[in-house]
């Protein structure tokens, strides 16, 4: 009964028939979703900032139409968090998915980028995934390194080549993590390379933060993420 559910959540590319486009959003809670939800959909939909309520425990959908096409981002609760059985989780996410949402064309994994770990339960996370919609979900699936922005370089570093060239071994730290995790929840090597790994930040200027899309490596963060989001399948 469950292999046949599951056949009713299927990833697939953007056609032209498509209605709408629909994005599933899974991390930890804290992780920065909500600014990510909020970066794409060009408005401020999601509450930012620390959940008053603690773990997000329903599957909610903001939407909006973003040059002329409708997007629905699905923020799903946190199989990172140990507060629920994954059981109930992951059962939650398929009946919401299955009687709202048919077709999904993409998955965002936040992790944050400012922490010195990846921590166990989001790895864990990634073999849970693998078993509801089955390892093909990471064909169509984008992992956002988020608080990107307050990734600080060590205190010896200090020409601005040298925190660049830091920035970008942080960033392939990440993705050795990723395509490893990948790997044992079932999806080949060859494949687990291919997944994107992309530092975002904030999107909104701030007194303490004019400029909250420039990066070390980068002067706008968002570009080289909505390019890697629209192309996940090259």
């Amino acid at each position: 009964a469950v292999a046949q559910k599951r056949q009713h959540i299927q990833f697939r590319s953007v056609t032209t028939e498509s209605d709408s486009i629909n994005v599933l959003l899974t991390g930890k809670t804290g992780v920065g979703k909500s600014s990510i939800i909020n970066a794409i959909l060009g408005q401020p939909l999601a509450k930012e900032g620390k959940a008053l309520g603690g773990v997000t425990r329903d599957v909610t959908c903001h939407e909006a139409i973003v040059n002329s096409v409708r997007f629905q981002i699905w923020d799903s609760p946190g199989l990172q968090d140990i507060t629920e059985d994954d059981g109930k989780i992951t059962t939650r996410i398929e009946e919401t998915l299955r009687t709202n949402c048919r077709h999904l064309h993409l998955l965002l994994y936040c992790i944050r980028m400012d922490r010195d770990r990846v921590e166990v339960s989001e790895l864990n996370a990634i073999k849970q995934l693998s078993k509801i919609f089955t390892t093909k979900i990471w064909d169509t699936a984008v992992f956002a390194l988020t608080y990107a922005n307050r990734v600080l370089p060590p205190v010896e570093i200090e020409t601005d080549e040298e925190e660049t060239q830091w920035f970008k071994e942080r960033i392939k730290e990440f993705k050795e993590i990723v395509v490893r995790a990948l790997v044992e929840s079932g999806v080949s090597e060859a494949m687990a390379t291919k997944v994107p790994v992309i530092p975002v930040g904030y999107h909104t200027p701030s007194k303490q933060m004019p400029d909250p899309r420039e990066l070390y490596d980068r002067p706008d963060w968002f570009n080289p993420f909505r390019h890697s989001c629209a192309n996940h399948k090259e």
